[in-house]
């Protein structure tokens, strides 16, 4: 039996969790309204091209504002997404304003319970970006089955300031995942600075991958959707 390369078992396990599709890169970027097909060996999005390109001017003007994806910041300052196995035993979080140099922002304990691979993935401020829900996006799509016929679209995107994701090869532990702000908000702030931020884990076992740059923006998870045959079907193009 051929064995499954990291990526693929990582994305699998999230994808199942909540039907999004992690990214195996956060720093490559993805954005909303690529399209591609999936690489079967590692799980990842292979880029083909945007539905706001040139090629798809034609149809409708895609500089409409109305057309454009739309951004929105996340209800909460913290977003996990865990696999079967999986326990978030405790979630710590300290407020920004105030925080003093190397002061904890937040400090999660996990429980692998082992057995089988499991997976977590923490993202610090998401931030989404989403197609507009205009039936203009839908006509345009419908209108391009040369090149978007069994493509995978990209609908959704989720971005943030530091990201850590960890995947356990059948190992039970406990470690703590705790990510600090490195030196003061509000001086910070007053000086025009950003915030920088670090991250720091006890885990023993897995893989690890992290990344936190307040001024750079990780793409950790996205939405994909791929349209059904019917979709293509007369009399669907000529509506």
């Amino acid at each position: 039996m051929r064995t499954k390369c990291a990526s693929r078992k990582f994305i699998d396990l999230i994808q199942r969790a909540t039907s999004k599709w992690a990214n195996w890169d956060p720093t490559r970027t993805i954005k909303v309204g690529d399209y591609g097909t999936i690489i079967n060996d590692t799980g990842e999005f292979d880029w083909e091209g945007n539905i706001y390109d040139t090629l798809f001017q034609k149809q409708f003007d895609l500089a409409d504002p109305a057309l454009r994806p739309t951004e929105q910041e996340g209800m909460d300052d913290l977003l996990i997404v865990k696999s079967w196995g999986v326990t978030t035993k405790e979630t710590d979080q300290s407020p920004e304003a105030g925080v003093q140099s190397a002061m904890n922002v937040l400090k999660i304990d996990l429980q692998f319970e082992g057995q089988k691979p499991a997976a977590v993935l923490i993202m610090y401020k998401p931030r989404y970006t989403s197609l507009p829900n205009d039936e203009r996006i839908i006509r345009l799509i419908k209108s391009s089955p040369g090149v978007l016929k069994g493509k995978y679209i990209v609908t959704e995107v989720m971005s943030c300031a530091a990201y850590m994701m960890h995947m356990s090869d059948e190992k039970q532990e406990d470690f703590s995942v705790t990510l600090k702000a490195t030196e003061p908000v509000l001086p910070a702030v007053a000086a025009g600075r950003t915030v920088d931020y670090t991250w720091s884990s006890e885990a023993a076992y897995g893989l690890s991958r992290r990344g936190s740059d307040p001024t750079g923006k990780y793409m950790p998870l996205f939405k994909l959707k791929q349209p059904r045959p019917k979709f293509w079907e007369w009399p669907f193009l000529h509506r």
